[in-house]
C-alpha cells in the first residue's frame, strides 16, 4: 500500500529505460553481499546523511550491500527487538536479488531506508512520518507503507513480520512497492510494459476481481511479490475485496502466468530465508 498522493516518480540517479553503471551485473546474484548479522547503534555517517532524530532511531543493521559499498539501512528504536532487524534484512537480502538489474544502487541514490516500528509503536511514532502526517497514518497504514520519492521509507511493523499479525506478511507486500517503484522503473527498461501488459490481461480476462491486485499496477504487482514468496493470506473463491483463494506461488503459476513469468523473470526462483 502506498501513501494517497505520494506516487512521485521522479529519476535521482536516472531516467526511465536508463541502466546506470553498477546496476546492471550480467549474472548472478553475487553483487548483492549478505546483509549484516549484526544490530548497531545507528552509525553518525548515517544519521547525518537521513538527518535521523536519535531521540527515536537507535539501533542500525547494514541492509543488503551492493559491490561499491552502497547498502539499504534497516533502522528502528532502543524498543524493537534485534532478531526483528535481523529478520528483516535477512528478507531483503531476498527481495533485493532481481534479475538482471540489481536495485540497491538506485534505492541507495534514491534515499530508501527500511524502518521497522516495534509491537509499542505506531506509524506516528516514525519521526519523519509525524512530522508530515501526524497519527493520521495510524490505523490505515498498521502494517506499514512502501518508499515513494516524497517519503523514502520502506516501513514495516514487528507485530506483523514476527507476530503474523494480519495473517500475511505485509512487510514484503511493502517492500515489493519499494523496489519496483523507486529502483526496477528505472533501471529496467523491460519491467514497466511487461508490468502493464500482464495487469490489462489480467483485467480483461476477469481475473483478480474483487480483490486488492485489481487496484492498480502498484497493487498487482506488491500482491503478486506477497504469493510468489509464499506470504500472502488466502480469501474466499471470487475474493473478499482484498484477497482471494490464490496465494501462493504454485497458484499464482496457474492463475495469471504472465505476472507469474514477470515474478520468475525477476526474481528467478528465489525463496525466502
Amino acid at each position: 500500500m502506498l501513501v494517497a498522493g505520494l506516487a512521485v516518480a521522479v529519476p535521482a540517479s536516472a531516467s526511465a529505460g536508463e541502466s546506470p553503471a553498477g546496476n546492471a551485473p550480467a549474472a548472478g546474484a553475487g553483487a548483492v553481499a549478505p546483509a549484516a548479522t549484526v544490530v548497531s547503534p545507528v552509525p553518525r555517517e548515517v544519521v547525518d546523511r537521513y538527518q535521523l532524530d536519535t531521540r527515536w532511531y537507535a539501533k542500525y543493521v547494514a541492509g543488503p550491500t551492493d559491490a561499491s559499498g552502497r547498502s539499504i539501512p534497516v533502522l528502528g528504536s532502543a524498543a524493537i527487538d534485534d532478531a526483528t532487524l535481523l529478520r528483516a534484512a535477512a528478507e531483503l537480502e531476498t527481495l533485493t536479488r532481481t534479475w538482471p538489474y540489481f536495485p540497491v544502487q538506485e534505492l541507495d541514490a534514491r534515499n530508501v531506508r527500511v524502518v521497522l516500528t516495534a509491537r509499542s509503536e505506531k506509524m506516528s511514532s516514525i519521526p519523519e512520518v509525524y512530522a508530515i502526517y501526524g497519527t493520521s497514518l495510524d490505523e490505515r497504514y498498521w502494517a506499514g507503507m512502501g518508499a515513494t520519492d516524497a517519503l523514502p521509507l520502506s516501513v514495516g511493523t514487528e507485530a506483523n513480520l514476527i507476530d503474523n499479525q494480519g495473517g500475511e506478511n505485509n512487510f514484503v507486500h511493502e517492500f515489493g512497492h519499494s523496489v519496483a517503484d523507486m529502483a526496477l522503473r528505472h533501471i529496467d527498461p523491460a519491467f514497466a510494459g511487461e508490468l502493464e501488459s500482464a495487469y490489462n490481461q489480467a483485467r480483461a480476462a476477469g481475473r483478480w476481481q474483487n480483490t486488492y491486485a485489481a487496484t492498480n499496477t502498484s497493487e498487482y504487482w506488491a500482491e503478486g511479490v506477497q504469493s510468489y514468496f509464499d506470504v500472502n493470506r488466502e480469501g474466499p473463491r471470487g475474493g473478499d475485496g482484498v484477497h482471494n483463494e490464490i496465494n501462493t506461488r504454485q497458484e499464482l503459476r496457474g492463475y495469471d502466468g504472465p505476472l507469474f513469468a514477470l515474478l520468475d523473470r525477476v526474481y528467478q526462483g528465489a525463496t525466502l530465508p
